[in-house]
């Protein structure tokens, strides 16, 4: 084993200059635990919220202290703890570390809960990383809801989570109706589905469920659009109240979202992956040591699917 692994994060908040390396002392795993040597993980938005000094993980950031930042995981068991069953040295895996107190997959090495984590092929791609975190917000997003809610409305629909929620919502028989100020993206036409714009959304008011990834004005504006009755569930944390608040007003039943680990919710995605009812898009790949020019490249905005990132 070897003696250090390298770990991306931040010491003070800011852009994306702040983010630093360190290495570490490699240990063995606690008796829960499993080692794992990163082949890949990616970025999501709380990432960078919480280099921005935003949310509940930031929040709790002593001050001058290192937070290692990162969530999504593809890679291989090195070391298992005393009380692991079901994993061996060697195995493939993917899964959310951490989440969310305890980001750290922006490493060469992570640990992480063993019950975090699924077994996958041998020879699994870079891009399963990336069906982590945003995968299992997407596959939460609708598990309380049946199809006959239809028809489901989603913005942020060329994100991370959106082109992999257009698609599981699909599976599960939903009418799904992407909103976007990008309709004629290459997302829609590779996956088969037809957007239409914010404005041709607020044409009319509408009934259904609006899975909402935006938040803030936007994710308001579109609640304000819904007939009472609807359903919202929205995703950002930081304006989920005042989302909510509108829903209240409107007769709409809302909630908010914060995804878990769910070893029986990946393996139904991986499942999905692996029979071709669901793809991973990636826009760009990164190096590790490239983590600066993937958050910029993300802040800009115009970006879809995933952005990965390889150890």
């Amino acid at each position: 084993m070897e003696k250090l692994f390298r770990q991306y994060g931040i010491f003070r908040f800011g852009g994306s200059t702040e983010l630093c390396a360190q290495d570490l002392p490699l240990t063995s795993p606690s008796d829960q635990q499993v080692l794992i040597k990163v082949i890949s993980t990616s970025v999501n938005p709380i990432d960078i919220k919480t280099r921005s000094g935003l949310g509940y993980v930031a929040q709790g950031k002593a001050p001058d202290a290192f937070l290692p930042l990162g969530y999504d995981v593809l890679g291989e068991v090195v070391q298992t703890g005393n009380h692991v069953t079901g994993f061996e040295p060697g195995d493939k895996v993917i899964g959310m570390a951490g989440f969310a107190s305890h980001p750290g997959s922006y490493a060469s090495h992570v640990y992480g809960n063993a019950d975090e984590f699924i077994k996958v092929e041998q020879n699994a791609e870079a891009c399963l990383a990336g069906l982590c975190l945003a995968g299992l917000t997407a596959w939460q997003a609708l598990a309380d809801f049946d199809p006959e809610h239809a028809p489901v409305y989603v913005n942020a629909a060329t994100g991370g989570v959106g082109h992999l929620l257009l698609q599981i919502a699909r599976l599960r028989g939903f009418d799904v109706i992407p909103v976007s100020r990008r309709t004629e993206h290459q997302v829609f036409s590779t996956l088969d589905f037809e957007a239409i714009t914010l404005d041709a959304y607020l044409s009319q008011p509408r009934k259904g469920l609006l899975i909402d990834l935006v938040g803030g004005k936007l994710g308001q504006s579109m609640t304000q659009n819904l007939l009472a009755g609807s359903e919202i569930v929205t995703v950002p944390t930081v304006t989920k109240d005042q989302v909510l608040a509108v829903a209240h007003q409107q007769g709409v039943t809302g909630r908010g979202l914060l995804v878990e680990a769910n070893q029986a919710h990946l393996a139904c995605l991986y499942e999905a992956v692996c029979a071709g009812q669901l793809q991973v898009l990636v826009d760009q790949q990164f190096k590790l040591s490239d983590i600066q020019r993937a958050h910029e490249y993300v802040e800009q905005g115009a970006h879809f699917g995933k952005v990965i990132i390889t150890a």
